[in-house]
């Protein structure tokens, strides 16, 4: 499987007691990886039985650093040159399993570098037929914001699915090209509707108002264009609507432990079943599974499977239209 990332980085997770804002906060420890929403999106593949290889840009500064951390942990990547220095995020885990993140924008790119990214896509796929492409992350600045869009083109015409995991612009202009799947959180869904932007990973709000806020985002997005759509809603699951209908998947109960790269993982539980045939409903369902059994693993993007089939109720409806 293909995952296409253009705005990697390096991870370093810092974990602490408590962290406090404002003051001198001392970690435990420190975890260095690689990172962005591919890479963990390519773990949980992996995890789950499914390799993959990421696709993105190799900096001039850290690239090959960043390049020899994904081969030490069994990911294939397929890098491409581009001029500036790698960023990093600086992961703060603390003992409850609250997170806190800083993301650094990345360096400035251009047109020139989308199309020499999107051309190494269409050499993958010429090359190798994957069945499924993944657009996951943010975009670099200056990279256009069509540039999920155009991958959702390029993967089409070589009869490939494409799924985009992205928010703001870059999941908005990628929705006239019609992506088979988006998966944006509830705030980033209702940022795209309203024009506010709110970041959170938690949704402890009435799960009726949820369900109703997450089936009304999911219908703008699918008005604007993309054929499916998943809206989630952290620990209360999630709305799926298509041209069928909608749906509501409810998470299971888990303990919290680190939440970062539950969506990576619900997107690679998605595409992982998809492979086995089934439909996508099912898959839907087997990446709340997965999302949640993720959470409750220390590093970001990692899953048991043996936990999620644990969580997985057993009723076979997986190829139930």
């Amino acid at each position: 499987m293909l995952v296409v990332t253009p705005n990697l980085c390096i991870d370093r997770t810092h974990r602490v007691d408590r962290f406090d804002a404002g003051t001198v906060n001392r970690p435990r420890s420190v975890e260095v990886a690689a990172g962005g929403k591919g890479v963990n999106v390519a773990r949980a593949l992996r995890d789950l039985g499914g390799p993959a290889t990421v696709l993105g840009f190799r900096m001039a500064e850290g690239g090959a650093q960043l390049e020899r951390l994904l081969r030490a942990e069994g990911i294939e990547p397929d890098l491409v040159d581009a001029p500036g220095a790698l960023r990093s995020a600086i992961v703060i885990v603390e003992d409850s399993g609250r997170a806190t993140v800083l993301n650094e924008p990345g360096p400035t790119l251009d047109a020139s570098h989308r199309d020499a990214l999107l051309d190494r896509v269409a050499q993958r796929l010429d090359a190798t037929g994957s069945p499924i492409v993944i657009g996951s992350g943010s975009l670099p600045p200056g990279l256009p914001a069509d540039t999920y869009g155009q991958l959702c083109t390029t993967a089409r015409a070589r009869h490939a699915l494409v799924i985009v995991d992205a928010a703001r612009d870059a999941l908005a202009a990628a929705l006239a090209a019609e992506p088979d799947l988006v998966t944006p959180n509830l705030a980033e869904a209702e940022s795209m509707a309203t024009g506010v932007v709110v970041e959170s990973s938690e949704h402890a709000e009435d799960r009726a108002e949820i369900q109703d806020r997450a089936w009304a985002a999911a219908r703008t997005l699918r008005a604007a264009g993309a054929r499916r759509v998943v809206v989630t809603a952290g620990v209360h699951g999630a709305a799926y609507a298509d041209a069928d209908g909608e749906q509501w998947f409810d998470a299971p109960t888990v303990a919290l432990v680190n939440p970062i790269g539950a969506g990576d993982a619900f997107v690679a539980g998605v595409a992982q079943h998809l492979l086995t045939g089934a439909n996508w409903p099912a898959a839907v369902r087997r990446g709340v599974l997965v999302a949640s059994a993720a959470v409750e693993h220390p590093q970001a993007g990692r899953v048991d499977p043996t936990r999620v089939a644990a969580l997985d109720p057993p009723v076979d409806r997986d190829h139930v239209a």
